[in-house]
């Protein structure tokens, strides 16, 4: 659970409030962090020393041994067991400051994590069957590429598109959300059993090899950098990796953007085919109760009802097979079962049949007419 709060003497920041909203209660598994803001003052720095300065950010013990960070000119003291943070900003950030105080604090508590066998991991997360995926690599490689192919053929859901977070909870491993999602804003403080991490590699064939342990622990330590402060955090960071290394199938994924290089991982993972998974997933399909059709001559209107009227603007008309169709969707139907009704009503070929049914379906989707259930 998270606790934010803001000095008298600082503005509060509404964006951060809402980044942080959903991890104000106790409905999921990180640890625990308290964070206050502050206008920043040059006294807070003044007694600062430099341990090191990684790209834009810069680590920092002062003459208590307290070590603090540096981001674009704001900078968090963390307290004991980095349970916490003091956000000193300063007033020269650019807007409101988000962007600043976000990646800050996102580094403060990767420290947290540590610190309970915990890590943050650069990657986008899919969910699929209450199973939790990881898509890592280098930026460019790909995540979040393939976990959108994943949601396009497979209907999965995303955690978390860049900054998920993998928990250890007394030897079960977990998929966590996190305030962090990159440019998406996917917030959820949600999570799901680990099944997999899948480092992405750009290529023309779709392969996929599963690491050993040690190449396993050796992908997410070099694509998750955390700067050790102590020998401590190094010694945490590396048994925090190790656990997870021997307790989750880790894989590397050579692959294009296609359905065959979702197929060929999910046959890696999965105890069924993708193609037994496919069938066994079908889209069903209902008419919405606020409209109704009506037969004017030798066409089908369809007429909307109640306060959907003030909002349905179009004029959608079907043929007499058109209507023979929604007269089936009064319940939740699949596609396939639409196209063998009309095949067999009008006596036409397969093929005709889901051609003019998906042109249905269709019509139907783009003017809102339709319900969806994934069954």
């Amino acid at each position: 659970m998270f606790s934010v709060s803001f000095d008298d003497n600082y503005q509060i920041n509404s964006k951060i409030e809402g980044q942080f909203a959903p991890f104000l209660k106790e409905n999921g598994k990180l640890p625990s962090f308290s964070v206050c803001f502050y206008p920043l003052n040059d006294a807070d720095i003044t007694e600062l020393s430099v341990i090191e300065t990684i790209g834009d950010y810069t680590y920092y013990k002062d003459s208590q041994n307290t070590y603090w960070l540096s981001f674009c000119g704001c900078y968090a003291k963390l307290g004991a067991d980095y349970i916490s943070a003091d956000v000193y900003m300063s007033d020269k950030v650019k807007n409101d400051g988000s962007y600043e105080a976000s990646y800050l604090l996102m580094q403060a508590y990767m420290y947290r994590l540590v610190s309970t066998g915990n890590f943050m991991i650069h990657s986008a997360a899919a969910v699929y069957k209450d199973n939790g995926i990881l898509f890592c690599g280098l930026s460019g490689a790909g995540k979040s590429t393939q976990a959108n192919l994943w949601k396009k053929y497979l209907h999965c859901s995303i955690l978390n598109y860049d900054k998920p977070c993998v928990i250890n909870d007394d030897g079960k491993i977990y998929a966590h959300g996190s305030p962090w999602s990159g440019k998406e804003k996917l917030i959820k403080n949600e999570y799901v059993p680990l099944k997999a991490i899948v480092y992405v590699v750009q290529a023309q064939k779709n392969s996929v090899r599963k690491l050993s342990p040690a190449e396993a622990m050796s992908h997410i330590f070099l694509h998750n950098y955390v700067y050790p402060l102590t020998e401590e955090t190094e010694k945490q960071y590396l048994a925090a990796i190790q656990a997870v290394a021997e307790k989750v199938d880790i894989y590397e994924l050579s692959c294009d953007v296609s359905e065959n290089a979702v197929e060929t991982l999910y046959n890696e993972i999965f105890d069924i085919t993708y193609k037994e998974a496919k069938e066994e997933y079908k889209m069903k399909y209902k008419t919405k109760d606020c409209f109704l059709m009506k037969q004017i001559a030798d066409e089908f209107i369809v007429i909307p009802r109640g306060s959907e009227a003030l909002e349905f603007k179009g004029s959608v008309v079907f043929n007499e097979a058109g209507a023979f169709l929604w007269d089936k969707m009064n319940e939740f139907i699949d596609e396939e079962a639409l196209a063998a009704a009309l095949m067999e009503h009008y006596g036409i070929d397969s093929d005709l049949a889901a051609k003019d049914t998906k042109a249905f379906l269709k019509k139907m989707e783009d003017n809102g007419l339709v319900d969806k259930s994934e069954d």
